[in-house]
Formats: C-alpha cells, sequence, structure tokens
C-alpha cells in the first residue's frame, strides 16, 4: 500500500472522494427546496464543479436551501484549500506529530521541492485563507446591509468571500454580481479576494517573511515570477476587455460601472468564475481573448486552476532567451534547471490536447443526439464552457444548462482534470516509486 501510495495519488484520492461524499450529500432531503431535487448527474456536477472551485452550475442558486448553500460552501473551501492541507492542519493543530511522507502530501500542494519552515508554511497557508475571508466577508456584509440587513449581509459576505478567495465563483444570485456592477465596493472587495487567492500560498508567505525581515530575506525567483506575471494579465485583460467590449458588452454602462467592470473582467478570468458583465453578450473577440485569460488561470500552488502563470512566464523566457542565443533559460539573473522548461512544454501541450479533444467530444455528442445544434451552441461557445470548466474558472455564455448529460459529464471530467493538474494526474496514473530517469544516446532533430 506504502508503495502504491505516492503524493501525486493521495491528491487525485482525496479530491475524487470529496466529490463522491458532495454528490451523497447534496442528493439528501433538505438541501433543496421542494420540487427541486437534483437528478444524479446534476448533483455530480455540481459538487465537482465545487470541490474543483470551478463555478459552473446547472441548477439556479435559488434552489438551494441553507443547508445547501452551507454544504456548497463547505465544498468549495475544501476544494479550495486542499482537503489534505486541511485535515494535516487539524492533525498539527491537535499536538499530534505528521509523518515524513505526510509532509511530503501537503508540500507536493502548496510548494515545489522541500521548504524549509514546513510548520509557519502550513500556519500561514491556514491563517490567510481564514483573515483574508473573514476580512472579506465584513467588507461585503457591510456594503450590502443596507439592502437585506445585517443577518443576511453577513451570510452573503461570508459565502461570496469565501468563493471568491477559494475561486470558486458560486454566488447566490442567479446573475452572479451584475446587480452591483455599479458599487465599487463589491466588485473591487471580490477582485482583491480572488487576486490573493489566485497568487498561492507560496508566494504569500514569501511576501510576508520578506516584510519581517527586508534585508534578510529577498524574494524568490518563484515569487517575482507570479507577482509580475498576474500584473501584466491584468494590466493586458484590461486593455483587451476595453478594446473588444467598449461598443459591445460595455454599450450603455456609466463611466463607473465601465471602468469597474473592465478591471473586474481582467481579473475574474483567472479562475474565479464571478461576472458583472453577461458573457452571452460578449462579440467573438471578447470571448476569444477571455478564453486566453482563462488558458492561463493562476498560479500554482494556489486555489486558482488553468496551466498557471509561471508556466507562461517560463515559455516567454524560454522564448526570449533563445533569441538572445542563450542555450539555458534565464530569468533576472537566475538559470531555470532544465526541467522547468520541460514540464512547462508537457503542461502546456497536454493542457491544449485535453482542450482540442473535449472540444471535439461535445460538439458530435451534441450534433449526433441531438441532430441539429441549438443556434447558441456554437464553436466559439462550447470552447469558451470547456476552457472554463479545464481552468476551473466558472464563466459561462449561458449553455452549461442547456447541454446534454453526456456533455455535461465531459465537463465534468475536465473540471477534475483541471483541479488536480494534467501533470499530477498523470504522475498518480503512470509514475512508480523507485523509478529513476536515465541517460541514452543524444541525437537532434531540425525545429522551427
Amino acid at each position: 500500500m506504502k508503495g502504491w501510495l505516492t503524493p501525486a495519488r493521495a491528491f487525485v484520492t482525496s479530491f475524487a472522494l470529496l466529490i463522491a461524499l458532495g454528490t451523497a450529500a447534496l442528493e439528501l432531503p433538505g438541501m433543496t427546496k421542494p420540487g427541486r431535487e437534483l437528478a444524479w448527474h446534476e448533483a455530480l456536477f455540481t459538487s465537482t464543479s465545487a470541490v474543483c472551485v470551478t463555478g459552473l452550475i446547472v441548477r439556479s442558486p435559488e434552489d438551494y436551501t441553507f443547508a445547501g448553500q452551507v454544504t456548497l460552501m463547505c465544498l468549495f473551501q475544501l476544494g479550495g484549500l486542499g482537503v489534505l492541507t486541511f485535515g494535516f492542519f487539524l492533525v498539527l493543530l491537535a499536538g499530534r506529530k505528521m509523518s515524513f511522507f505526510g509532509r511530503e502530501l501537503v508540500q507536493s500542494t502548496l510548494a515545489e521541492g522541500p521548504w524549509e519552515d514546513f510548520w509557519p508554511l502550513l500556519r500561514m497557508t491556514t491563517a490567510v485563507t481564514f483573515l483574508v475571508e473573514g476580512t472579506g466577508a465584513l467588507i461585503l456584509a457591510t456594503a450590502w446591509k443596507h439592502q437585506m440587513g445585517w443577518t443576511k449581509a453577513l451570510g452573503w459576505g461570508l459565502f461570496h468571500s469565501v468563493s471568491a478567495f477559494c475561486n470558486a465563483g458560486f454566488g447566490l444570485h442567479p446573475l452572479s454580481l451584475i446587480p452591483w456592477r455599479g458599487n465599487a465596493v463589491v466588485v473591487l472587495t471580490v477582485a482583491g479576494l480572488i487576486v490573493i487567492g489566485g497568487l498561492g500560498f507560496l508566494p504569500l508567505t514569501d511576501l510576508y517573511e520578506r516584510w519581517k525581515l527586508p534585508r534578510k530575506r529577498p524574494l524568490t525567483l518563484h515569487t517575482r515570477l507570479v507577482l509580475v506575471t498576474t500584473a501584466a494579465l491584468i494590466v493586458i485583460g484590461s486593455l483587451g476587455v476595453a478594446l473588444f467590449e467598449w461598443h459591445g458588452a460595455l454599450t450603455g454602462l456609466g463611466w463607473q460601472e465601465k471602468i469597474t467592470s473592465i478591471i473586474f473582467q481582467a481579473v475574474t478570468p483567472r479562475t474565479a468564475g464571478f461576472n458583472t458583465l453577461d458573457y452571452a453578450t460578449f462579440t467573438q473577440a471578447g470571448l476569444l481573448f477571455t478564453i486566453m485569460l482563462m488558458f492561463i488561470g493562476a498560479s500554482p500552488g494556489s486555489t486558482g486552476g488553468g496551466v498557471k502563470t509561471t508556466t507562461l512566464g517560463v515559455l516567454v523566457a524560454a522564448a526570449l532567451s533563445r533569441v538572445r542565443g542563450h542555450r539555458r533559460v534565464n530569468i533576472w539573473n537566475r538559470t531555470l534547471p532544465a526541467g522547468a522548461l520541460a514540464s512547462a512544454v508537457a503542461l502546456m501541450l497536454s493542457a491544449m490536447t485535453m482542450i482540442l479533444l473535449a472540444t471535439l467530444i461535445i460538439l458530435h455528442l451534441e450534433n449526433e443526439l441531438r441532430g441539429v445544434l441549438p443556434g447558441n451552441i456554437t464553436f466559439i461557445r462550447v470552447l469558451f464552457e470547456v476552457v472554463s470548466a479545464f481552468g476551473t474558472v466558472g464563466l459561462s455564455t449561458g449553455i452549461t444548462a442547456q447541454l446534454l448529460v453526456p456533455s455535461r459529464l465531459v465537463l465534468v471530467l475536465l473540471m477534475f482534470f483541471g483541479r488536480v493538474g494534467p501533470l499530477t494526474l498523470g504522475l498518480a496514473l503512470f509514475s512508480q516509486r523507485g523509478v529513476g530517469d536515465w541517460q541514452q544516446p543524444e541525437e537532434s532533430v531540425m525545429i522551427g
């Protein structure tokens, strides 16, 4: 058993088991309002979407009771933080020691390679999660108290704060945050929670230690790459939304609503799933641009999905290094290990393969089983839905609930693959302990 249970397999299995438990829980009486019970495939889809912090839905949030909403919040809280991370934190909090294998499990989730101060990393991860979520809940509750009263506002604030920090994208209003797109406090608070949750726990810990010891603790290359790439994507995303949707989805909005919507729609494709604009009204160019942002996603070790910001950063650095005639990948006076570029390329290719294959399968299923595709189920919208599922984003043009059950099951698999990661899934399925790499004779091929 010990030889079979690798960190990758334990990570994948934990999510699969949590999805199964969530499916069973959502099927219990009292989770939905009378007459709105979930079919098994709807419960499976919703549980997977919650555990994989995606946010795609096939039923309206209004269909769930208070117990159902709490269940969903617990699922995406555990899914965002990582059920193994949360479990081992409780073990340490109870005063029990963690085995070396347990440390290896959590480190594989939170950090790349060994981390010197393991307990501070785990403690910082949990502390940041609850501190940021609690602060966000209070700010949102204050913004909503005049509209719905303190009691309901606190519940809504907590639900949306946890959902935003975990990049889950689940909301309690059928129109997500569209009714509050003119409320800068609500929009910017949710956007801030999304960004913080998407940075990753290792950079947050690194920033904290840098703040405590500014002269002795320089930021790691990983943290600098995450921060620069994240900032660049927000700026580029804002410019792209403004360019492609100024005469599209932004038409008719006031200046404040336009500015907040532009910023928010640049942030939310980073695997968050909330929206202040209706993506069904987006132009073709706007949808394709959003697909690109969703594909990149958040950062490693965070609550978000996608191929990750550092993957993009490494590939861009590799291209620049090659153009300059460098044989190795150099970033800010540092040389990356040879395996970093190989991992980035492997992740990018596997993600693109999964997305294209899933899009092809869904288009075929919908066409074969329906006979004729409805007018709103177009290639770009199916691709949008597929990338949203793989990137655990949760944005939709409104066709999720219209897809047939087989197509939804394809999205279920994509959400699962996207959350655990294609490379982690590959390690879980095919890796063997004790099997190393070996050198074989080299031979060159022409590239480009």
